[in-house]
């Protein structure tokens, strides 16, 4: 996952799998680097989709900055008529994404990694855009 805010195509195109992970990133020397927020888009029947927001936070360690990740793990729901309803929807089932972290939470939340999968099936991901923002300050997508 590249550091720069832009738009990034999936390594392989067209390759779907149960599921992909965000590994532990390389430290970082000079002044703290900004918040990120990673979105990650997967293949939609006309246009790609939103799949998961991933907030990107650089903490300090011995004399360089390591970045640590959480995901942001909400289902976003509307109101149709009387009931409540799942945005993301596959074949009628909620498709909701899991995630597995690598290792512990720091003290913040964060961690250095995670493996993360959808739970109705497999993703074919075909990229992800980076951008300088704070997670607690976007609107729900």
């Amino acid at each position: 996952m590249a550091a720069h805010s832009g738009t990034y195509p999936a390594p392989v195109a067209g390759l779907t799998v149960s599921g992909w992970t965000v590994t532990p990133g390389s430290p970082v020397s000079g002044p703290q680097p900004p918040d990120r927020i990673v979105r990650f888009y997967v293949a939609g029947r006309v246009k790609p989709k939103l799949l998961c927001l991933v907030d990107v936070r650089y903490f300090l360690q011995g004399n360089a900055w390591v970045p640590y990740y959480r995901m942001d793990e909400h289902m976003y729901f509307t109101r149709r008529g009387d009931r409540w309803v799942p945005l993301t929807l596959m074949n009628g089932v909620p498709a909701l994404v899991t995630a597995t972290p690598l290792g512990f939470a720091n003290a913040a939340g964060y961690y250095q990694g995670f493996s993360f999968a959808q739970t109705t099936g497999p993703i074919t991901l075909t990229g992800w855009t980076v951008a300088r923002e704070n997670a607690g300050n976007l609107p729900a997508p």
